[in-house]
């Protein structure tokens, strides 16, 4: 049911996008800009679900607290940076979109530091 309304919101947000883009590209815009916005809150609550499942079986699994977060750290960013990227590139500025995908590469790349050095420092002490 929850995916029902995420669409007709988008579908909604899409007409009137169109519609008003002849006329006002500004508050087209805006409309695209705040549908995506509901959309992501609408999936904020089914989100904390799934972190809370995810969290109690890493526990389960053994897999540290701090793995996991960075985990869930790596897997925001990118979303994140996906989404800043498209409304980028909705309004027409791909340049500005290209540069918000490389740095959320930058910061993936940064946040999984910790597991890469843990993993060379693994792969260091087998050999």
């Amino acid at each position: 049911m929850e995916m029902g309304r995420i669409i007709a919101l988008g579908l909604v947000a899409t007409i009137f996008a169109v519609l008003l883009k002849k006329e006002t590209p500004q508050i087209s815009l805006m409309v695209s800009a705040a549908a995506g916005i509901l959309i992501f809150f609408a999936i904020c609550t089914p989100l904390s679900g799934l972190i809370s499942l995810l969290r109690d079986a890493a526990e389960k699994a053994g897999v540290g607290s701090g793995y996991f977060g960075i985990v869930l750290k790596i897997i925001g960013i990118a979303y994140l940076a996906q989404f800043g990227a498209q409304l980028c590139a909705d309004a027409g500025e791909n340049a500005i979109a290209a540069k918000v995908e490389l740095a959320g590469k930058i910061l993936i790349m940064a946040a999984s530091a910790p597991v890469l050095t843990a993993l060379l420092e693994l792969v260091m002490n087998l050999v």
